[in-house]
């Protein structure tokens, strides 16, 4: 049984602004979140006293209130197993299952010589540095269902070349981490895209609690025995319409393009590393500290395997098959007749769907638990078919590599979603929700962007981020009349902005370690590339704050 929420008003940010300090200054994220967590507890067991055990006779006074914040810890379980990922079946089946099956698919990739097919299918069009650069960014956007196996296995395997062509690693590292990352943010079938869903889902519930959620949308939240829950198969299209307002990720790979192509230059510390890479004086700098990965030591191909561009795409296509075809599958619809035909209306179309009939648009149906594992087996038997990989206890050994790789993604997604329970139980969306009652309804996407920006950059992890901020702003966007998508788009950009600059956050530091880049000269010649983006990103969330329609969707929800 969930904690009964509570009204700490200031207090509620204390979670946040725990797990912010504490990762800026361990630069781990994890030990970050955990003390947040604990500080929540604190508070929580400070205003609820007795249910802390704090005898009834202490309730009330200034003992009691010591006391129920000592005791405060002891609900430090509760609130884990009562956070979504726990709490709710559709948690454990579309985002605990599919992180683990995408990542035991990807350790079986890289055994059976599928992830160096694609890489060499690549290199094989390689003979200048500017042909690495551009291999290396298409490498990184082919390689997106995991932006953490897009660290581990690009930056490895493009090493070598991008070596051979004197592309320095500061440039390879860029290229890593401004490609994959974005990419995975915009696919509905990567391990990002169910979790994000997840976390839409629970600032609709926020909201909800709140009474600040629309009649129209009271489908997206059902009542249960444990209190309010996301209908998460409503939630689809609300990340649908987020992911076209997602500006930061959408220009990240189009200025990263534009840099592998040779179009914008490089500029200021990125411009020095490669000037000294292309004149001999080598991929790194004479006082750098390169950071190699041993990660990659357990994702070794077989040595017999056939290295085949084919072996990843026919698995990654089977989970976009199976996540497609759950949308058309008999079921009642959540997505009606009149709004698809509004749908196509807008492109000139007619399209009548008889709701309920054998192909109604079950937009809700998308279950990546389901499509990942059938990737999964169809991995197994087509490598093992192939002799790629030798043997049954090979492939158990290559999925159990695979399982590691991700865990560290599991541990963080763990307490950034337990964080959230823990400042939703304190009440944060209230109290922030009404700090933004005043503030011009026009300027509420730019300032979402800014802080959850800021917030990303501070705790080095987007999971963490969008675990605080979307319950935060979804019902900021419901109370204040802003649009919702665009609200949406701006949390998703402000999170990958963060971090990106960032010099704690996982996905900065695999992209230096497998890259073989000094860190901190990753991160400053990063960082004005990633500022080029915020200023492009910011401006339209700024922009459209004020011309967007708050009821303006791209697909109906």
């Amino acid at each position: 049984m969930p904690l009964e929420s509570i009204a700490a008003g200031p207090w509620s940010l204390l979670p946040a602004l725990l797990a912010i300090v504490i990762a800026w200054y361990t630069r781990d994220a994890l030990i970050g979140l955990f003390v947040g967590i604990a500080g929540g507890a604190v508070v929580y067991g400070a205003f609820r006293p007795g249910v802390v055990g704090v005898p009834d006779g202490l309730v009330g006074e200034l003992p009691g209130t010591v006391l129920g914040g000592l005791l405060g810890p002891t609900v430090i379980p509760e609130l884990i197993a009562t956070s979504p990922l726990f709490a709710d079946p559709w948690y454990v089946k579309n985002v605990l299952l599919a992180l683990f099956a995408i990542g035991g698919l990807m350790g079986l990739m890289i055994r059976a010589g599928a992830i160096r097919g694609v890489l060499e299918a690549l290199a094989s069009r390689v003979d200048s540095p500017a042909d690495a650069e551009k291999a290396s960014f298409l490498a990184g956007i082919i390689i997106h269902i995991d932006d953490y196996f897009n660290c581990l296995v690009v930056g490895s395997m493009m090493r070598p070349l991008t070596d051979e062509y004197d592309v320095s690693r500061a440039k390879l590292a860029y290229y890593v981490d401004s490609a994959g990352s974005p990419a995975a943010r915009l696919a509905f079938y990567s391990t990002w895209g169910v979790a994000l869903v997840g976390f839409i889902g629970a600032g609709i519930t926020a909201a909800a609690q709140q009474d600040v959620l629309p009649s129209g949308m009271s489908n997206y939240v059902t009542q249960s025995g444990d209190g309010l829950q996301a209908a998460t198969d409503a939630v689809w299209p609300l990340f649908f319409n987020s992911i076209g307002f997602a500006f930061y990720s959408w220009t990240a790979l189009l200025i990263a393009a534009l840099v592998a192509w040779q179009v914008i230059p490089n500029v200021f510390g990125m411009g020095r590393e490669e000037e000294r890479a292309r004149n001999g004086g080598g991929v790194v700098g004479p006082d750098d500290d390169p950071l190699v990965s041993d990660e990659m030591a357990n994702y070794e191909m077989y040595e017999g395997a056939t290295p085949d561009w084919r072996n990843f795409a026919i698995p990654v296509a089977v989970i976009v098959g199976v996540g497609l075809m759950a949308m058309f599958w008999r079921a009642s619809p959540v997505v009606n007749a009149p709004q698809i035909s509004t749908v196509f209306a807008a492109f000139g179309y007619e399209l009548i769907v008889p709701a309920g009939g054998p192909w109604s648009f079950n937009i809700g149906g998308i279950r990546l638990g389901l499509a990942a594992l059938t990737g999964l087996i169809v991995g197994f038997l087509l490598f093992r078919a192939r002799g790629d990989i030798p043997s049954n206890a090979d492939a158990t050994d290559a999925m159990v590599n695979g399982f590691k790789g991700i865990f560290l993604a599991a541990a963080i997604l763990t307490l950034a979603i337990t964080i959230q329970n823990t400042v939703s139980t304190l009440g944060i969306s209230d109290f922030v929700t009404d700090w933004f009652r005043g503030v011009p309804v026009g300027l509420i996407p730019v300032l979402v962007f800014l802080v959850t920006g800021f917030v990303s950059f501070s705790d080095g992890s987007s999971w963490a981020t969008y675990g605080i901020m979307f319950p935060i702003a979804i019902p900021v966007a419901f109370s204040t009349g802003a649009n919702l998508p665009l609200v949406l788009g701006a949390v998703l950009s402000g999170g990958i902005f963060g971090d990106h600059c960032s010099p704690i956050s996982d996905t900065t530091v695999l992209s230096s370690s497998t890259s073989g880049a000094d860190h901190m000269v990753h991160v400053r010649t990063q960082i004005p590339y990633a500022l080029m983006c915020a200023g492009v990103a910011g401006t339209l969330f700024l922009v459209l704050g004020f011309v967007v329609p708050g009821g303006f969707s791209l697909i109906p929800y």
